[in-house]
């Protein structure tokens, strides 16, 4: 079988919407209150490997810029320190400032403890991240990339 970045890409994001759509319909007290976390979580990590395999194929798709595709983690940041298409530069702005984007390369699999608050200067006190939120997130997270995945195939059909 014959590997592509596009292939990897759409496989990472047809495991997400999976993970996503279990997270929504299983129990939330199964495995113990975990599996939504588990289900979400495992998501997240497929949008972030479909996002990766993204980037590579937009690296491989425009051979002008001769940039190697690096091996490891990948971040359009990372890569738009080379010469790079127009899109990489548009990702890295939108790994900055764009609340998709952010979610997806600052979550913390790993949680401290206590973690799963987050300070509210509006509120005295903490307020608890719901596990729905999350989700939300997460799904609003699998739109935008589809969305943007699916725009970034467009113009690459024009080169």
């Amino acid at each position: 079988m014959s590997e592509t970045y596009r292939g990897q890409c759409n496989l990472h994001l047809y495991f997400a919407r999976q993970y996503l759509q279990q997270a929504r319909s299983e129990e939330p007290s199964q495995w113990g209150g975990h599996f939504q976390r588990a289900c979400l979580e495992s998501a997240l990590w497929q949008l972030r490997l479909g996002y990766e395999a993204h980037l590579a194929d937009l690296l491989f798709q425009q051979p002008r810029f001769s940039q190697p595709i690096p091996s490891g983690r990948l971040s359009a940041q990372a890569l738009a320190v080379a010469e790079h298409p127009p899109e990489i530069a548009e990702l890295a702005d939108r790994e900055r400032h764009d609340e998709h984007l952010r979610w997806l390369m600052d979550y913390a699999f790993i949680k401290q403890p206590k973690a799963a608050r987050e300070y509210n200067p509006s509120l005295i006190s903490a307020v608890a991240v719901d596990a729905d939120d999350e989700l939300l997130r997460t799904e609003a997270c699998l739109q935008f990339l589809s969305e943007m995945v699916s725009r970034h195939r467009g113009t690459l059909e024009e080169y």
